[in-house]
C-alpha cells in the first residue's frame, strides 16, 4: 500500500500509483512497465482524504501478486513467532 497526498487529486493519485509501481517492480523484478501493467489490473485506488488541505489518494494490492517477493523483510514470519510465544 502507498500513498500521495498533493494538490489537485490527480497529482494525489499520480504520486500513490508511481509509487506503488516502482516498488512492485523492486519487489518482483518486474520490468517498470510490466509492473505498472500488473498494478493497473489487480490495484486497487481508494480515496483516503478530500476534505483537508491536500487530497490523500492510496495505491494498493495484494501482496498475493507479488510472488514470493520478501515485501517486509521477514516482519510477518518473525511477529508470528513472538505472538505463538503469548498464546502457548
Amino acid at each position: 500500500m502507498s500513498t500521495g497526498s498533493a494538490r489537485p487529486l490527480e497529482d494525489a493519485y499520480r504520486i500513490s500509483q508511481h509509487d506503488l509501481v516502482t516498488w512492485a517492480s523492486e519487489l518482483t523484478g518486474l520490468d517498470t512497465l510490466d509492473a505498472y501493467q500488473l498494478v493497473s489490473q489487480a490495484g486497487q485506488a481508494p480515496v483516503g482524504n478530500v476534505c483537508d488541505t491536500n487530497y490523500t489518494m492510496v495505491a494498493k494490492m495484494p501482496k498475493a501478486y507479488l510472488g514470493a517477493a520478501d515485501v517486509y523483510e521477514g516482519a510477518h514470519a518473525r511477529l508470528r513467532t513472538l505472538g505463538s510465544q503469548y498464546t502457548s
